[in-house]
């Protein structure tokens, strides 16, 4: 199996990354500004998975133009892929009244057009082999939440263009599904989210945070073979919380 997702080189990414390659994959994955975070992890994977193919492209998924040129990258090294996972994610946080346009546009682009983006170069190869496994990531926040208008909108946009694509393209042997993590425990958490981490603590029926391990196994089982017959779902890796303010 061959995968490719966005946004491999921290948090969640990196995760899949490494349990993708446990696990016998081929994997390639963009970075958009860590450059050393993806070099050590590149370095990682050739020491504990010699046998496994590795690639890390610099990419901002924003940029459409730079998708294609990094998917024909990706298609050159890789021959085919199997998977593809639209991870990368951003957030400016502020309250809708005194958000600027260019914030609000920065989310959009960044985690709904990247998204898109990624999808619509990878169809037309996944259309070809009639096989083909999409998994978008996506929040509890896209029920809503308090400061993060730009973000909630953007990870509601990714549930609808993931059922679109699931509908629009099952019957080419393609699913679609769209995971929704809550909040997970990873080096992206930094003291000023002590909170929100008491919050999920608190609220959570499981009483703690997820492992970005956790995710990643959810993530590589929709990505894989085994799940066939699930298409257009959205596959809540929450702890059992189902909301945040």
């Amino acid at each position: 199996m061959r995968l490719f997702i966005s946004g491999g080189a921290s948090g969640i990414g990196h995760s899949v990354v490494m349990t993708a390659l446990s696990k016998g994959w081929h994997v390639g994955f963009s970075y958009h500004r860590n450059k050393d975070a993806a070099h050590r992890l590149l370095d990682t994977a050739a020491t504990e998975f010699p046998r496994q193919l590795c690639r890390a492209y610099q990419l901002d998924v924003a940029d459409s133009h730079a998708v294609e040129s990094v998917g024909d990258c990706v298609l050159a090294d890789f021959a085919n892929v199997d998977a593809v996972i639209c991870n990368t994610g951003m957030d400016v946080p502020g309250n809708l009244v005194s958000m600027v346009d260019e914030d609000w546009a920065l989310v959009l682009n960044t985690n709904l057009s990247g998204a898109f983006y990624l999808i619509r170069y990878f169809l037309p190869s996944f259309i070809a082999n009639k096989y083909g496994r999409i998994v978008t990531l996506s929040s509890l926040a896209k029920d809503g939440s308090s400061g993060q208008a730009a973000y909630a909108a953007s990870k509601a946009g990714l549930v609808g263009l993931t059922r679109t694509t699931a509908k629009e393209y099952g019957r080419f042997g393609i699913t679609a599904n769209v995971v929704v993590p809550g909040l997970i425990d990873t080096a992206m958490i930094g003291s000023d989210a002590k909170g929100i981490a008491q919050f999920f603590t608190q609220h959570t029926p499981l009483g703690r945070l997820g492992a970005g391990s956790e995710v990643a196994e959810a993530i590589l089982f929709l990505a894989s073979k085994e799940s066939s017959y699930v298409n257009g779902a959205a596959f809540n890796v929450t702890g059992g919380i189902d909301w945040v303010y």
